[in-house]
Formats: structure tokens, C-alpha cells, sequence
């Protein structure tokens, strides 16, 4: 991956050009969740809706497995024996050997992949059991999904217009449809915080995770000043910049605190991650932190216009022989919408990026490949089943009757419309 690491300036002179002034209007601030909870007793309550204490806006993820994948039946059972020996023999694989005669019985297991979209291109999430939800999309399209991640199984917080905060069991949910938040006076949660982080890599503006879980004005930021234990909210907090040991914390007031011993504020952080409008999320280590400076929100920014009705993958797939196939697109022998999420690393950076804002993907090596978002940036992103050589496979359906498959050792790039 070294040479990965030698390619991220190129990225970071991208990002400023296209970042440096995304803001948005916290009294008109339209990313929050929003919608109506009906319980199995027909019971129904309207208003902001929090995913546990985690998820509140529509920029946030979803995660959970899927019960089945649709396109395996695509995949013709010489292929399958060859792609089981070739990658046997290459590296050590999480995969289950797959012989003839019980590939179709274990090849569920060996193509398991996790289900991961924004919360602002979801319409319904249907409970229907302990671990499990049918969820559906703006476009109609339905998905049966089941655990993999602490987004299932929760309790799920809304902000009734009359009766105020309920916190309701997951077993007592039926169905939570979104919305989208009224432009009139709506309580919510919080404003989102919104700022400036300077990295090893670059300055970033944009709403941030604070150590994977603040993410509003009123959390707090815990540590130990030398005086005590202190929490701070966040609306209070100017500046956070990195220290030997801990973090110095600049107040609106100019007054500083230098706070240890928590993860909030030293090495054991968990990653500040940084949602980019018409890009994804950036996660951020600790190792790469300098400080953040938080920043009021501004007045030119909408978020809804990032979350359209989703759509099937569709483009064009280069062959390293010069070939050209153009049609419907299944990346990875998984993603098949623009709404679905794209993940790789660079250099302990995790990137998550919705299809919908890449315009093409090239393999580069075995272990990583250079995408081009529809804005023009550049990424090289690698190590992740999405962009390296563990990448299944791609599948183009050039009509309603006929479809290609594709190795990812074989692909030159694919353009997506």
C-alpha cells in the first residue's frame, strides 16, 4: 500500500477545492430523522426519531446483513469451483471450501456481504422479528436483512409532537416510516456539530462524529483536567487540539483546559469521522488528528438534494482485452443500487462512499484501485473487499436475457452513468 500513501496529496488538493464552503442553516437544518413509529398495537407517534442514542440525521448509516443474495443464481458452477481453487491457492480467504456438489448449500456463507446505506435513501423500516427487518427504499424496492450490526435489534427514540421523548422496545415497533422534517419549528435532538479538522493529511470541513459517537452540540466531551474530572458540552467548545498526553480544550470564552484519561481525548479515541456532501464519510485515527475547530453553521446548503430516489447501477464495463459491456451493474456480486455504499482504506483513512457519486472505478493492483467521484476528485482506495482482489466479482446484465461475468483481475474500468 505504499504507494497508496504516496497518492493522498493528490487527493487532498481535491478535497479543499470542492469543500472548503460546505455549510449549512441550523434553524432550517433539514438532514434530521423524521417520520412516525407504529407500534404492533396500532399505536402511532410522530416526530425526530434517534436510532438507540446513535443515529439522528440522514447522512448517518445503516448496517445489517442480508438473508440472501439474489444474484448468486447468476453465477455458473464452473466459475464458482474455479474462482474457490484459484483463491485457495493465492491467500488465506474467511471462505468455506466449495466442492460440486454442495456449492449452491454453502455459497451463501462464502458471499455473505453487509448491507450498508444512509438513512435519507431509506422510506420504511418493517420489524419482523428479534434480529431482523424488512427494509425499503425511496424507489419501492424491498430488502430482507438480519443482524450484523447493534442497528437491529435496538430501541428506537422518538420525539412525539404531544407527549415528548419516548424510548420504544424493538419488539414493540412494527414499522418506522421516514419523512421529511417539516420546514416549520420541529424539536429535535440537537443541532449537529459542524467544523474544521485538521489532519496529518489536510483540513476537512464538514458535520463530525466525535470519537464514533457525539455528534450533537449538547454531548459532552469527558477527560480529567488537573483539578478534577470535567464535562464539557460541545457547544461550549471552540477548539480541541492534540497533545502529548491528552487534548487542549479552547472554550468560547478564550478559557483552556488541558484534558487527559479519557478516550474522548487521547489515543484511545475511536476516530473522528467527517460526513462531505456529494462525497461519504471519512474516518480519521487519532493518529492522524490535529485539531478541530468548531464552526457555526452557515445559510447554502440543503442535504435533501443528496438523497433522490435510489436507482439500479448502470454504466459501462472495460475489459483489460479492450471490450466494452453496457447495462444494469452488480458490483462485487452485491451492490446493486446507487445508494449502496462503496468502503476502502488509504493509509488508516476509511472511506464510505455511496455510488451514486462515483463516475468510474479502475483496478489498479490486487490490493487497491484508483475511483473517480462524479465531482472529479480522486481516491486510491484498497484493502476492502469492494476494492481489491477480494472484490467477487462484477456482473453486467447488457439486456433483459443476457448478462457477463467478470473477475476482478479482468476488469480495465467501469464507468457508472
Amino acid at each position: 500500500m505504499d504507494r497508496l500513501a504516496k497518492n493522498l496529496l493528490f487527493f487532498f488538493l481535491f478535497i479543499q477545492l470542492f469543500f472548503g464552503s460546505f455549510s449549512v442553516l441550523g434553524q432550517t437544518y433539514s438532514c434530521y430523522l423524521y417520520g412516525s413509529i407504529t407500534t404492533v398495537d396500532g399505536d402511532m407517534y410522530k416526530g425526530a426519531i434517534r436510532w438507540d442514542d446513535e443515529e439522528v440525521f440522514l447522512t448517518d448509516v445503516f448496517n445489517a446483513d442480508k438473508e440472501e443474495n439474489p444474484y448468486l443464481k447468476y453465477l455458473p458452477e464452473s466459475k464458482i469451483k474455479n474462482n474457490e481453487e484459484g483463491y485457495s491457492r493465492k491467500r488465506t480467504w474467511d471462505r468455506f471450501e466449495v466442492t460440486i456438489n454442495d456449492e449452491r448449500r454453502n455459497l451463501s456463507s462464502v458471499y455473505d456481504r453487509k448491507f450498508q446505506c444512509r438513512f435519507g435513501d431509506i422510506k420504511s423500516i418493517s420489524v419482523t422479528g428479534s434480529e431482523s427487518v424488512c427494509l425499503e427504499l425511496k424507489n419501492g424496492k424491498y430488502i430482507n436483512l438480519s443482524g450484523g450490526s447493534n442497528d437491529v435489534g435496538t430501541k428506537v427514540w422518538i420525539i412525539d409532537q404531544e407527549l415528548g421523548l419516548l424510548k420504544i422496545d424493538w419488539d414493540r415497533i412494527d414499522i418506522v416510516n421516514f419523512e421529511t422534517t417539516p420546514t416549520d419549528h420541529v424539536e429535535t435532538f440537537g443541532e449537529p456539530i459542524y467544523g474544521k479538522i485538521t489532519t496529518t493529511k489536510g483540513e476537512f470541513t464538514g458535520f463530525i462524529q466525535w470519537d464514533h459517537d457525539e455528534c450533537l452540540l449538547g454531548d459532552k466531551l469527558d477527560g480529567r483536567s488537573r483539578d478534577g474530572d470535567v464535562s464539557i458540552s460541545f457547544d461550549k467548545i471552540k477548539k480541541i487540539e492534540k497533545t502529548e498526553n491528552g487534548s487542549l480544550i479552547t472554550l468560547h470564552s478564550e478559557r483552556q483546559f488541558e484534558l487527559t484519561g479519557e478516550n474522548d481525548v487521547n489515543k484511545y479515541n475511536r476516530g473522528i469521522i467527517v460526513s462531505i456532501p456529494n462525497v461519504g464519510r471519512v474516518d480519521f485515527p487519532w493518529s492522524h488528528f490535529l485539531s478541530l475547530e468548531i464552526l457555526p453553521l452557515s445559510k447554502n446548503t440543503d442535504c435533501l438534494s443528496e438523497f433522490r430516489v435510489s436507482q439500479r447501477l448502470f454504466g459501462t464495463l472495460v475489459t483489460k482485452e479492450g471490450k466494452s459491456y453496457k447495462g444494469v451493474i452488480v458490483y462485487d456480486l452485491d451492490e446493486a443500487m446507487d445508494s449502496e455504499i462503496l468502503n476502502g482504506l488509504n493509509d488508516k483513512l476509511e472511506f464510505a462512499i455511496p455510488f451514486r457519486n462515483i463516475g468510474s472505478i479502475k483496478p489498479m493492483a490486487y490490493n487497491y484501485c484508483l475511483v473517480e467521484l462524479k465531482n472529479g476528485m480522486k481516491l486510491y482506495l484498497g484493502d476492502q473487499t469492494d476494492v481489491s482482489n477480494k472484490n467477487a466479482g462484477v456482473i453486467v446484465f447488457v439486456n433483459e436475457d443476457e448478462y457477463q461475468n467478470f473477475k476482478w483481475e479482468d476488469i480495465e474500468r467501469i464507468d457508472f452513468m
